[in-house]
């Protein structure tokens, strides 16, 4: 997740072992400000705690197994975190405006206006939620992924962020995209529900109409509507249906968009 404006220091327990008091003299001595750490090896950490020790840490990813990773949430610096750590100790109710970018594994206390007023790009593995109440009131979010497991739910919540400019859900299945109409900045929505997660619900075309989406990918949908508004696209540049229920004359319409959108149809539903 590193923007190329970090100096990163690299620590795996496979190769380097334990975190030490040689790591903290490194990152001191060379001048880091970010840290990529993977546990392994013989070095299973409970906790984080060691990081308290990294003054002017902006970039955090931790990628292993740790059961309480809190610690990450108290440095008042970092711009980016991500945590795949399995955890799923509630977040603390701190306010951190630094953080721009964020990664995690669902769990309690994700309240991105709350907790990140200025959170700018949000992925969520394993996500629980039933619709989008976690992300109200984040204007200056332009980035929602979701990784859903396969439940269904609303949209409800993503017309607040009106900076938004993708929203990936996936195995999540949708009851209406009414949410997503005027939401002016969109350039990509992937809303991908693949069987066994149930169909989508109502997905109408002309809530998509933002004059800067470029990228529409829809999968395990039986009600698409309004085929039409995609002629008013003047950016589409591609177009997946995937077990998606086109009919013939839909599919004829298909074929008057422009030639410079990339249209396919995968495994239409007969």
């Amino acid at each position: 997740m590193a923007g190329g404006v970090f100096k990163v220091l690299q620590w795996s327990g496979d190769f380097d072992g334990a975190w030490a008091d040689g790591g903290v003299e490194r990152y001191r001595r060379e001048g880091f400000n970010g840290l990529d750490l993977t546990p392994g090896g013989e070095w299973t950490p409970a906790d984080l705690e060691f990081l308290e020790e990294l003054e002017g840490l902006r970039f955090l990813e931790v990628r292993g197994k740790v059961p309480d990773d809190l610690v990450a949430f108290r440095h008042e610096e970092l711009e980016e975190l991500t945590l795949a750590t399995g955890s799923r100790r509630r977040v603390p109710e701190v306010v951190r405006p630094q953080l721009k970018a964020l990664c995690l594994a669902d769990r309690p206390g994700v309240e991105v206006a709350q907790r990140w007023p200025n959170l700018e790009r949000i992925r969520i593995g394993g996500w629980r939620g039933i619709d989008l109440g976690q992300v109200v009131g984040a204007a200056r979010l332009s980035r929602v992924y979701l990784e859903g497991r396969r439940q269904q739910g609303t949209l409800r919540g993503v017309e607040t962020c009106t900076s938004l400019t993708e929203l990936i859900s996936i195995n999540y299945s949708i009851e209406d995209t009414a949410p997503l109409t005027g939401l002016d900045n969109l350039r990509e929505v992937r809303l991908m529900a693949a069987s066994p997660t149930p169909s989508h619900g109502r997905v109408s075309f002309a809530d998509l109409a933002g004059p800067d989406l470029r990228r529409i990918w829809i999968s395990n949908a039986r009600n698409l509507l309004d085929f039409d508004a995609l002629r008013s696209l003047p950016r589409l540049r591609e177009l997946r249906l995937i077990e998606c229920a086109v009919g013939a004359p839909d599919a004829e319409l298909l074929t008057s968009l422009p030639a410079s959108v990339d249209i396919r149809i995968i495994d239409p539903v007969e």
